[in-house]
């Protein structure tokens, strides 16, 4: 057997390796961004809230500017920084502390 003969098997055999990692790649990213398109679609079209909302993000005032594929757009009142975008990934919006709010009147 040559030098050259062992390098050729030696390239067939990691050629599919490599190949076979390409593809698991490929599949975990697809699977993570197909994800957040998922949870960004099923919240912009049946979720109770749309964009210009006024809600309350964990505790503060926000009104929804925009809710995109993979993230969405809080407008948030920040007593000490004053007024914030918050950036959410579509995915985390089901573990926020989220409430519509439906009236201003301090009244009820």
């Amino acid at each position: 057997m040559t030098p050259e003969d062992l390098g050729l098997q030696v390239s067939e055999l990691i050629t599919p390796f490599i190949s076979m990692m390409a593809i698991i790649i490929i599949g975990l990213v697809i699977k993570d961004i197909a994800g957040d398109i998922a949870n960004g679609l099923s919240f912009k079209y049946f979720g109770p809230f749309k964009e210009g909302d006024k809600c309350v993000l964990d505790g503060h005032k926000a009104i929804i500017v925009k809710i995109g594929m993979t993230v969405t757009v809080f407008g948030c009142d920040d007593p000490d920084k004053g007024y914030i975008w918050r950036y959410v990934p579509n995915d985390r919006i089901g573990y926020l502390k989220l409430g519509k709010i439906v009236s201003s009147s301090k009244n009820m």
